[in-house]
């Protein structure tokens, strides 16, 4: 897909109530610290942000009343991985869902790596593999016609530095051949490093923009623990669209009036992919992922 380079500009600005501080660019470099506070699916750009403030990050102006977002209902896909493969991701045919994978990659379901020591999914990727520019395996599904959650855990073997993008959840889109060479990546939930004291934190980074932004520490994550990613979608092109993202049950962002040219055919998808990673060999663990649709309001 198309990727621009690094830009270079640092905004300051207030949203949702909280001071965020956005860099806008292509390279996730180390994490600028916020005083008070901590802020294609094969292959994509990136840009780093830190937000500051209690509130989580979003698009409202400050100071409107939020709109309040309905409460997960039926239960419509889900997958604890038990039956040792692929198979629930691919349930229905590639129209719905699958695995794919590029650049040097090594993806498959493991005895004994899931949450509770049973079944899981492991991704190991090699970043420094010659005559990639990145390399991943992603699991994906096609997202509900209607508002819906979507959620997985995760486990990242070890902590690892970021020179260029680092990505673990995200919704891309497809023409109507399904061709990942036509992909188009619209929103991640990306792993970012910080400047100051190490860590890793998550970021939320809008493609239309190429801005990414940081929910202050309240996003860290550590090596070696599991963590649950919980994403509200309402898809409402071109520019109403909603995305919210839990980490653990907290909430993160919520991101209103995103923009997007309508697209025929979105996609969740969860897995490892990355560019310039340090050390370059990463592994990353999945369980348990679902997809509810949203109760009527």
């Amino acid at each position: 897909m198309l990727r621009s380079r690094a830009l270079g500009l640092v905004v300051a600005l207030s949203a949702s109530g909280c001071g965020n501080e956005i860099v806008l660019g292509d390279t996730a470099m180390a994490l600028p610290e916020t005083p008070g506070g901590a802020g294609s699916s094969a292959g994509s750009g990136g840009s780093a942000s830190a937000a500051g403030g209690s509130a989580a990050a979003g698009s409202a102006a400050a100071g409107a009343a939020p709109t309040p977002i309905p409460a997960p209902g039926e239960l419509v896909w889900s997958t604890d991985h038990e039956v040792g493969d692929w198979s629930d991701w691919e349930r229905g045919g590639m129209f719905y869902g699958g695995e794919y994978e590029w650049g040097a990659v090594n993806a498959y379901v493991d005895i004994g790596v899931g949450r509770d020591g049973s079944n899981g999914v492991v991704v190991d990727i090699n970043t420094n593999s010659r005559g990639e520019p990145s390399s991943g395996g992603r699991l994906y599904r096609r997202i509900e016609a209607g508002p819906a959650y979507y959620r997985a855990w995760f486990r990242l073997e070890d902590a690892h530095s970021v020179s260029d993008w680092w990505s673990i959840f995200l919704f891309h889109a497809r023409d109507d051949s399904l061709s990942l060479d036509n992909d188009v990546s619209l929103w991640d939930v990306r792993v970012v490093d910080r400047a100051s004291g190490g860590g890793m934190a998550l970021q939320f980074f809008d493609h239309d923009l190429m801005q990414g932004t940081l929910a202050g520490r309240k996003g860290d994550i550590v090596d070696r623990e599991w963590f649950e990613l919980e994403a509200y979608l309402d898809y409402r092109p071109p520019n109403a669209t909603r995305l919210a993202i839990w980490l653990n049950g907290t909430q993160l962002f919520d991101m209103k009036g995103l923009h997007t040219a309508a697209q025929t055919n979105v996609f969740w998808s969860i897995g490892n992919g990355a560019a310039r990673l340090d050390p370059a060999d990463s592994t990353l663990d999945l369980d348990d992922a679902a997809i509810h649709k949203a109760s009527a309001p």
